[in-house]
């Protein structure tokens, strides 16, 4: 795997040397700056996850860095530490004002120093990998726990979600209206999954969703859905759209077209009938079931039943 790779921005080379190495020994990879300028250089040449940077420093200081860096879209959720020897209230509020995510005060101590970027670094990638509307962790996060599950050697399944008809009712009721069926969505599948206590649930995007639990949990879960689904989504649409039990809307051709109510089709691939090697193949398999589902009227899930 690789090693992430931490700015150490500091004009005393002693104090550069005995961070670097503990960070070193730690498993990181550091790129040390003697001054602001050189740090600013460095950031944007070679991209580090995480920033540790004096306060006082010749040619910029610390927080002219912050404000440099914060300055670029691409730099917005880099994890800052600010190393400082001040510590009084009015500098700290001016750093929290710049979006610093942290304080060390020198001298400090070897394990908080480690601690506290690594506690930084897995924030942060949580916060990266996870939907920004859902805040259900994303592909990253996905993928390794399926591949955990291959490893583990446990039976164990994967229900690949997807909604029907959820273009056609963004088209007509709005990107507003579809991140509420999203997060409904996002809820029902959360209460499903409780049926297994070590279900894992992701956001795979748009209105794709996942579910990974034990094998004898999976059809339980999948009829939990599929059942709340289909009480769920007449919510949705207006009293018209509601009676009639479908809606107008236009198709991918332009043409106004009648779009039943929204419903869910879901895929359940697990390693009872075959072994499954790799998140690719699951995904694949994946794909196939939920096509297969989504051919049924309304919420609809389908077991993969071939040896």
């Amino acid at each position: 795997m690789e090693r992430a790779k931490i700015l150490l921005a500091d004009d005393s080379a002693a104090i550069r040397n005995l961070v670097s190495e503990i960070l070193t020994d730690a498993g990181f990879t550091v790129i040390t700056a003697e001054d602001g300028q050189d740090a600013l250089d460095k950031i944007y040449k070679q991209n580090p996850d995480l920033l540790i940077l004096d306060y006082e420093m010749p040619h910029k200081t610390g927080f002219e860095v912050v404000q440099d860096v914060r300055s670029h879209p691409g730099y917005l959720h880099t994890p800052i530490i600010i190393f400082t020897a001040v510590t009084d209230k009015d500098t700290k509020l001016q750093g929290l004002g710049l979006d610093i995510d942290d304080y060390l005060t020198k001298p400090t101590d070897a394990d908080e120093v480690v601690a506290r970027v690594k506690l930084l670094l897995k924030r942060n990638k949580q916060k990266m990998d996870s939907n920004p509307l859902t805040r259900l962790p994303g592909n990253p996060s996905i993928q390794a726990r399926v591949e955990q599950e291959i490893q583990s050697g446990r039976k164990f399944a994967v229900l690949y979600c997807d909604l029907n008809n959820f273009k056609s009712y963004n088209d007509k009721y709005g990107f507003a209206a579809g991140d509420q069926v999203l997060l409904a969505t996002s809820r029902l599948l959360i209460d499903a999954a409780q049926e297994d206590p070590t279900a894992f649930v992701g956001h795979i995007g748009g209105d794709d969703f996942i579910i990974v639990c034990g094998l004898e949990h999976a059809e339980n879960i999948a009829q939990k859905i599929v059942s709340e689904m289909s009480r769920l989504a007449p919510s949705f649409y207006n009293e018209q759209d509601r009676e009639q039990g479908f809606m107008l809307s236009t198709n991918r051709k332009g043409e106004t077209e009648k779009f039943a109510l929204l419903s869910i089709g879901i895929g359940i691939v697990h390693n009872s009938l075959k072994p499954l090697t790799s998140f690719a193949q699951v995904s694949g398999i994946g794909a196939e079931l939920k096509c297969l589902a989504k051919q049924h009227e309304g919420s609809y899930y389908t077991l993969d039943r071939r040896a």
